[in-house]
């Protein structure tokens, strides 16, 4: 490709910080040059700050950065391009949140991301869910949906000799797995309630994270895993029957897409972009938001099939990713996207002064 993407982000240990590494990743694979800053969280307080800060390099071609503080950025002129993965008021997390959540999302976010949408050269959303929200929450109809992506080489159904995991993880039981945050967002307040109605003969095994935080109130039956890298993580996966996912909402969902390149079944909720990558039935299982009752039927019902009746689900999922949902594919359609906005701009336009000026401001 050529062009030399600048990508400047503010670090929260989100799944936002892992969109971005992956972005840098596979632009570098598709020939491009890269220079990700991740700038320290203090900068949420002040997106002024982070304007000052920042320092685009002169020999770069686009600025790709998060919405929630893209207005404040000075970019010379050049395309900016911003991700706004998800709508932090869907109506499917507002009930979940903290009054001083909330507050903070209507008196500061909203502006921020609103005056970053007037600014854009582009809007990228990772589901055509997120797209919707955007358009609804924000009156933003012209987000470019670009599916996040995963290495399916990296992710994906390993050989008896690679099960590193096997001899640690129990055998008798039906094996289940989360992989996530421990946040209200995502569901993790109800795999204990999950698994106290699944009983003795189910057991979870659960990562901390990229925050490193662990469950709130785990049952006997539920097994922590700490904070796994990627190859423990996919052996993780080779060793689980099935991927609880119970979160409330989601732009895209890493862990899920994940786990079906690894071959394997998902519960998950059937809400938000969780029927974009699950097909009901066919992959896995989709259930009601905050119904643990459903999600407890569900993995009983995965539970009673044969063995190969999920291997069935499982290759049906990796061939979906693979179809859909891979790193490459992700990469290329950023990398069409920079190429339009940098050809589309005529040499003799002048910088966007008046227009920075103003979101300085």
């Amino acid at each position: 490709m050529g062009l030399h993407i600048s990508i400047p982000v503010v670090q929260n240990d989100t799944g936002a910080d892992f969109y971005f590494r992956e972005l840098e990743r596979g632009l570098i694979s598709s020939g491009a040059r890269t220079s990700l800053q991740f700038f320290d969280r203090k900068y949420e307080a002040s997106s002024r700050w982070l304007g000052w800060a920042y320092r685009c390099p002169d020999d770069a071609d686009v600025v790709h950065t998060k919405a929630e503080h893209g207005f404040a950025l000075r970019t010379g002129g050049r395309p900016l391009v911003m991700t706004l993965a998800h709508s932090v008021f869907d109506p499917l997390i507002a009930r979940h949140k903290s009054t001083s959540a909330s507050l903070y999302h209507q008196l500061v976010v909203r502006d921020r991301i609103r005056r970053s949408l007037e600014r854009a050269d582009a809007v990228v959303t990772v589901s055509e869910h997120s797209r919707a929200r955007i358009a609804e929450d924000f009156g933003y109809a012209s987000a470019i949906r670009i599916y996040n992506g995963v290495d399916e080489r990296r992710f994906r159904p390993l050989e008896e000799s690679e099960r590193t995991f096997r001899d640690r993880w129990d055998r008798n039981r039906f094996k289940l797995l989360y992989v996530g945050n421990a946040m209200k967002r995502k569901g993790a307040d109800l795999l204990a309630p999950i698994l106290r109605e699944l009983g003795s003969q189910f057991v979870l095994y659960y990562t901390s994270g990229l925050r490193g935080r662990g469950l709130p109130s785990p049952t006997p039956n539920m097994i922590p895993l700490g904070r796994l890298s990627d190859d423990e993580l996919v052996a993780a996966y080779a060793e689980c029957d099935a991927l609880l996912f119970p979160s409330r909402m989601e732009g895209f969902g890493y862990p899920v897409a994940e786990a079906m390149a690894c071959g394997k079944p998902v519960v998950t909720t059937n809400a938000s972009s969780m029927p974009e990558l699950v097909e009901d039935g066919a992959g896995g299982r989709l259930c009601p938001v905050d119904d643990v009752q459903a999600f407890a039927a569900a993995i009983r019902e995965l539970a009673s099939l044969a063995e190969h009746e999920r291997e069935a689900m499982g290759a049906r999922n990796r061939r979906r990713v693979i179809e859909r949902f891979t790193h490459a594919r992700f990469a290329a359609e950023h990398a069409a996207l920079y190429e339009r906005l940098v050809t589309g701009r005529s040499d003799a336009s002048p910088p966007r002064a008046s227009r920075q000026l103003r979101a300085l401001a």
